[in-house]
């Protein structure tokens, strides 16, 4: 007997998949077993396997966006919003973002979500920084370094090394306070 599952909880097993299995494991077949329903359930819901995709994608997609809303950067100082961002990185599901990565790679609706996520990512990141160091030159290259940090944690963990992403956080942070204080003596 099947059991009735919402898009939610499509996506969410899809997702978990994505960090255990990778993109290439991910298949109607998983979703259904993996779930207890049967392919006419998934039909239902989607319609197609590039109706799943889409679905899952834009899920994902406003979670990233609704995840840096929920932060509320800009409402204290400059040190608590570097902390809510190190927070919140901490707190991505980095395997299943590894796993989107690749897919990407393969999948131009793939890569044009992560592409938009990473834009978000990316001007809040490099407000938060802009606010801290007070010089936009030097926002901008640190954001791009802090950027860049996450993608090869991500890619680096995928691989099978699993370096401690706070202590990294922890350095860059430390990194973007030393220029603020040098931006002061400016």
């Amino acid at each position: 007997m099947s059991r009735v599952v919402n898009k939610d909880q499509y996506f969410e097993f899809g997702l978990e998949t994505l960090a255990q299995a990778g993109f290439k494991g991910l298949n109607i077949g998983v979703l259904v077993k993996g779930l207890g329903v049967t392919s006419g359930s998934f039909y239902h819901h989607f319609g197609s396997w590039q109706g799943y995709v889409d679905a899952l994608l834009a899920y994902w997609e406003n979670l990233q966006v609704r995840k840096l809303r929920e932060m509320d950067f800009g409402s204290g100082t400059p040190s608590d919003d570097l902390d809510r961002l190190s927070e919140l990185t901490l707190r991505l599901h980095h395997q299943a973002e590894a796993a989107i990565r690749a897919w990407g790679a393969n999948d131009e609706s793939v890569r044009a979500a992560q592409r938009r996520v990473d834009d978000d990512r990316r001007k809040t990141v490099g407000k938060v920084i802009a606010r801290a160091v007070g010089d936009k030159d030097v926002a901008k290259s640190l954001t791009s370094l802090g950027m860049s940090m996450l993608v090869g944690y991500q890619q680096l963990s995928a691989a099978g090394h699993h370096d401690d992403l706070g202590a990294l956080l922890d350095e860059f942070i430390r990194l973007i306070n030393l220029h603020s204080i040098v931006g002061q003596r400016a």
